[in-house]
Parts: C-alpha cells; structure tokens; sequence
C-alpha cells in the first residue's frame, strides 16, 4: 500500500499559501498526518475503500468550500471517552458526541449519516477494528458498547423527548449522541468514515406548548448537537450565526463517577457558556459550572445534589469545541410563545486549534474526566498554535482577549451541593435582559439560586458596573427549611475597592459576601422578590449621612447669656424643629423645660431672676440631636 506523509500548514493571512484546491487519494493509498493540520479548499475523494487518511496526535482537517465529500475510503481520528484513570467507573458516566464522520459509501458529494455501528477501538497506529454494539445488558466492555445508552434529541422540551439511538441506528449528521465509556484505559474511540464537511442544518424549535410538563423546560426546546467536523470549532462564530433562532449559551452535560446506573444516584448537569459581546472576535465569554443534581425515573430533580463540576479557567474557557464535542443548543424563551427554528453549522467556523490537555489551559475543550488524550501532546508546557481560512487572526485573538471582569457567587444549598452564579462586568450591559452576556439557568432545582432580569432567570448576568445597582437574586426552597450560604468564591479582573452585598429587604439588612458570608434559612416557596446583589451598604452610607446631618445641625444652633439683657438667646438659623429645651444650675436644679418650640430662627428666655452663676442647657431637636452648652449669668 502507498504512503503519503503530508506535513504542511496553511498559515493565515498568507492566501497564496494552500495545501490544496481538492483532495484526492487514490486505491490502495494512505495519507498519514501527525500534529499537523490540512487545508483544503474543495472537496476530498477518498477513491476506494482503502484510501484512507489518518489523523493522529492531534492532527486535524479543515475544509472551506461548501462541496461536500465522496466516495468509499475513510478518514479516521481519534477522541477520548470519559475515563478515570483506566477503571471501571468509566462505564458509568456519559460523553455527549457528535461524529466528524459519516458512513463512506458511495455516494457522491454529501454528507452521510453516522453509523453506531461504525465506533472502532484502535488496537495499532492504523488499524481499529469495530466496536460490538450489544441491546442486552448495561456495563459496556474493552470491546463491546451497550447501546442501551445512546440517545439522541431534537427539539426536546424534557426527559420523554430523548430518542433511542438502538444498536441498528444512525445520527444524523451534525447532531449529538449520548454515549458511556468503556472501562479501558483512555478509552479511545476511532471515529472512521466520510470527513463531514460544509453547511449543515438542523431544527430547534418550540411550537408554544411544553411536551413534558413533568421534567425538562417549560418554555423552550433543546436540540443535542456538536462540532460535526474532524477540526476544532469556534462555537463563537456558530452563536453569531444563529442568534435568531438559539438563546444565546451553550450548554455542556458534565458528571463524576458514581459507579452505577441507577438515574436517582446520577450526579450530573449543565454547565453553561455565553459569549458576552457577540460582535467581537476576541471576546473570550462567560462560563458557569455546572451543579450536579440527581433524578427521578422520569428525568425530575431529586433535590438529593451534591456536588459542582470543574471550572475552565482557561482565558477561553469552552469557546472552542475539540473534535467529537456534543453539546445542547436551546430555542429562545419567549415566554411561552413560539420561538426558535432551524440552526446552521458551517465550515467558517472551523480552524485548527490542538486540544487543552486540561479544562485550565488554553486549546479546544473535550469534556471528559481525563486529561490525556490522543489529541494533545504530554508536556504541560504544550505551545497552542490556532489558525483557520475565516479571516480571523487566532493567534492574536489568544494573545489578545477580551476579558469581561467576573465574580463567581457560590450559594451553598442545605450542605449538598453548590450553586455557581457569574456576574460579568461590561460597559454596554445593563439589568434588563441581555440575550448575549446573559444566560438562562440550564434548569431551576428545587431548592437554587439564580439571578433575575425580565422574568428570565440566568446562572449568568452580564452589567456595567455601578455602585447604585440592585441585582434581583431569587432563592428556590423546596425543603421545609432550606439553608443558604452565599458568598463570593472568586473575583477575576474585578477591582479589590468593589464591595459585594446580599440585601435582605423584609429584614432590611446588608452583608458582606465578599469578605463574608449571607446565611439564612427559608421556609418552602420561591424567593424572588426579597434579595437583591448589591454594591454598597445603603444603611451605613445612610449611617453616614445621619452622621454627616447631625454634625452640620448641631454646628448650626447658637446658644448664648446675653448678660446686657438678662437673657439666654437661641439662634436656628436653619429653623431646625426644637422637640425640647431644658436648663439646670449647677446643682441639678430644672430653671427651664420647654416643649415643641417649632421651627423658629430665634428664641429667648430671661434669666433676670436667677443668681449669678454657671448653667447647663440642652436643645434636642426632632431627629434626637442634643445640642448642650454651658452659659455664665451675671446679675
């Protein structure tokens, strides 16, 4: 059989610079490409079915044109399922996927569907024969898939709207599948099959009626779908181009190992990314943890949740998608009214970017519990290169981000499990509800948190900061008694002068998240109009301001023995009201007790008749300030 060992790069902004207009590669031929990208502009004919290209160690295929590929040979790369560390806990837990390959027939110039039956397990550099796709039993195998586990959703608005996938099934292309791992060490999948390639349409759409009341959304739908192509994908330039018909986020399932089946011991749930401004290139976006809740058999909250995902603290966080990446898109929450529609995957949002060989450094994410992949390179020191065919510098866009300052509020729910809110800092933000920077809760547990903006409740708030704004923060309580414990977990890029507080309004009370924590007990109901995330303590400024009053109230009274008239002057030249005015003598002896003198700019009082001496006198206006001084009399 022919090798051809390719090892070229198409650098962007050098368009003289191509690999090649079309791919061919002939019978009884291979084209081997080790961490390396390809580029090619038209189409790949794959001749027979042994003309194959094999990516490996990170290599990748990106594609332009809207010319779709043929024939019967196959390109095959690699992906990762869940793992932990070679044991079986990996049969336990699920990848969401979505193939980069379609099934090689022949075809002409299409996409094909995905074939189950077509998942290889690579035994040698090149060969990989199929994995068993067993109806029976639940714990997959070394070599053997239960299918009992694959599933997949379009417009599914709860846990009755997931579709069975069986051993004899198909995917369509572009959109996801659930799927479990197998107990092998770095549980490799081989993806082999037609390169998927051009634009791809799927539908998202919410007819205005929930059809799962008992589980799922009530006003919108989700479609499970991911970056179809053997390349990474900016899920960026993917929201840009659907932000009519998606909500704006990107929703990706993540679960620990629980060792078993059983749906009410699962730990799982979404974590959510949202690009902050839509428009610009280098905008970096927010990202939520997921909080993991356990469920019923009918796919309802359990509200027996323990736990919080990991955090991508990579500058990027989940912005691009590695090979294989499935993930949910919903329709936009319109209230209940009809709403979304067909959504579009296209090669412009494709590039070559190696994967992060963990979810905190830079490269395009897989969510998977192990961070060794076939896909990334071993060294932690591992130098990303990023490029594509869209006109987009990626290489300065990681140099240069446009990060939007956050704060992550973590709400401890009655010792289980943890709520991740992020409050992200941007100038054309403000408290109504912005589709981008702004991010629907996945879904509200029975007992959570979430910020609220026009009925929409987010696990995500983007605003311009100002010292006067009051976030709406709801609480869910489901328990009897529910316990809360909020406080800032961690501040990125925000000011050290930024003051957080959790304001109570029924108790009328200010506390300090950020240097504290808010704890509170509620009984069973929904909170949504009793505490607000604020930045100042509008009780101490008021404090303040009652300090600041009094000291310019008191300075104001002239209190004086005017002894040429034998009498005690009062002079309120800024008619402050006077409660009461008293006078004792030295030895405790009431002269004067004087009540509701008004507002008056004068007041005098004749002292003819008293000894010569010294007296103490008291002026208590109505805000309670005392104004005392001591006068000489000299008759």
């Amino acid at each position: 059989m022919k090798k051809i060992t390719l090892s070229l790069i198409a650098l962007l902004g050098i368009p003289t610079l191509m690999v090649a207009q079309d791919l061919y590669v002939s019978p009884a031929s291979y084209m081997f490409v080790q961490d390396e990208v390809v580029f090619v502009n038209d189409d790949i004919q794959l001749d027979a079915a042994d003309s194959n290209i094999y990516l490996r160690d990170g290599a990748q295929l990106v594609q332009n044109t809207n010319t779709q590929n043929s024939d019967i040979g196959e390109l095959s790369v690699y992906q990762n399922q869940t793992s932990t560390g070679g044991t079986s806990t990996g049969i336990f837990e699920y990848n969401y996927w979505c193939s980069p390959v379609g099934v090689a027939d022949t075809s002409m110039n299409t996409n094909v569907n995905f074939d189950i039956n077509n998942l290889r397990r690579p035994t040698g550099l090149i060969t990989s024969p199929n994995y068993g796709i067993s109806p029976t039993g639940y714990n997959s195998t070394a070599t053997e898939i239960k299918s009992y586990w694959l599933w997949q959703m379009e417009s599914g608005g709860g846990y009755a709207d997931w579709s069975h996938v069986t051993n004899t099934g198909s995917v369509a292309t572009g959109l996801g599948f659930t799927m479990k791992g197998s107990p092998t060490a770095n549980n490799i999948i081989d993806f082999r099959g037609r390169p998927n390639t051009g634009t791809l349409t799927h539908d998202c759409s919410f007819s205005g009626t929930d059809s799962d009341t008992s589980s799922g959304l009530d006003n919108q739908v989700e479609t499970l779908t991911g970056n179809p192509y053997p390349s990474a994908m900016d899920l960026l330039l993917f929201l840009r181009a659907n932000q009519v018909t998606l909500d704006g986020s990107i929703y990706f399932w993540e679960q620990q190992a629980t060792a078993t089946h059983l749906i009410k011991s699962y730990e799982g749930g979404y974590a959510t990314w949202t690009p902050v401004l839509i428009n610009d290139n280098n905008d970096a976006g927010l990202y939520a943890e997921a909080t993991f809740s356990t469920y019923d058999d009918a796919g309802g909250d359990l509200n027996t949740d323990a736990g919080t995902s990991g955090n991508y603290t990579a500058a990027f966080k989940r912005r691009y998608a590695a090979i294989g990446q499935g993930f949910m898109v919903r329709s936009p929450n319109a209230a209940g009214a009809a709403a979304g529609g067909t959504f579009t995957t296209d090669n412009s949002m494709r590039l070559y970017m190696q994967e992060a060989i963990s979810n905190a450094t830079l490269g395009s994410q897989f969510g998977k519990d192990s961070s060794e992949s076939d896909n990334t390179t071993s060294s932690e020191n591992q130098e990303i290169v990023a490029m594509s065919h869209n006109g987009l510098d990626y290489m300065s866009i990681l140099e240069n981000p446009s990060i939007t300052p956050e704060l992550r509020i973590h709400t401890k729910i009655n010792n289980k499990y943890f709520r991740v809110n992020v409050i992200g800092f941007n100038s054309e933000k403000n408290l109504s509800y912005n589709k981008f920077g702004d991010a629907e809760i996945p879904s509200v547990l029975n007992t959570d948190s979430y910020f609220i903006a026009d009925n929409h409740k987010l696990v995500i708030k983007s605003m311009a900061y100002d010292i006067d704004a009051r976030l709406p923060y709801g609480l869910n309580a489901d328990e009897e008694t529910n316990e809360y414990s909020i406080t800032i977990n961690s501040s990125n890029n925000v000011s050290d002068n930024i003051e957080v507080f959790v304001y109570d309004k029924e108790e009328d009370t200010y506390t300090d998240i950020k240097n504290g924590v808010f704890e509170i007990t509620l009984a069973q109901g929904e909170y949504d109009n009793r505490f607000e995330i604020v930045f100042k303590d509008a009780s101490k400024e008021a404090n303040e301001d009652l300090l600041i009053t009094e000291v310019e109230v008191i300075g104001s009274f002239d209190v004086f023995q005017n002894n040429t008239n034998n009498q005690l002057v009062i002079k309120n030249p800024k008619s402050h009201i006077v409660k009461s005015f008293t006078m004792y003598d030295v030895t405790g002896k009431l002269i004067y007790n004087k009540h509701n003198l008004g507002n008056d700019t004068e007041y005098t009082f004749p002292t003819n008749t008293l000894s010569s001496g010294a007296y103490i006198t008291k002026i208590t206006t109505d805000q309670n300030f005392e104004i005392t001084k001591k006068v000489i009399v000299n008759n």
